[in-house]
């Protein structure tokens, strides 16, 4: 009785890990502009950190707009002040609505530490939208991604 007991927790502890694994992979926001303004922002800080797998090089992230209107989502993101080598900040548009298909990528090579994500939509009225974040290492593995929203309009 015991035994069956241990062998269950060691599979409930062993299906916990790979779904905690592949969690980390993928880091999606999913937000909305509920207010109707044209001029709206969302503002999220992602995070980038080494969580073992190697030392953040860059934020990379796309936007998926994904309700049918005139009106077209874009993701702009920005860290540091250092522009001259770097690129400090990037703009990309989802040119199509209510699609399966993300707006380009975005990539911002500023390494460790808070990046600035701002999701913004172009005519007046309600749009939702998802964003896919990541933080890489220079060799394009993923590593420690978190983020927090700061405004929501």
């Amino acid at each position: 009785m015991k035994f069956s007991n241990l062998k269950g927790m060691l599979v409930l502890l062993f299906v916990l890990m790979t779904l905690n694994v592949v969690t980390a992979s993928a880091h999606n926001q999913a937000g909305s502009f509920t207010t109707g303004l044209a001029a709206a922002v969302d503002y999220y800080q992602a995070t980038c950190f080494d969580d073992g797998s190697g030392a953040p090089s860059y934020l990379e992230a796309q936007v998926k707009d994904m309700t049918a209107s005139s009106a077209k989502v874009s993701v702009l993101v920005h860290k540091g002040t250092s522009c001259t080598t770097n690129k400090c900040a990037q703009f990309r548009v989802d040119s199509g609505d209510r699609n399966t298909t993300y707006s380009p990528l975005v990539k911002v090579p500023q390494g460790s530490g808070v990046y600035s994500v701002f999701v913004m939509h172009t005519a007046a009225g309600t749009d939702s939208y998802d964003v896919a974040l990541h933080c890489k290492t220079s060799s394009g593995v993923h590593t420690g991604t978190s983020v927090v929203s700061r405004q929501q309009q």
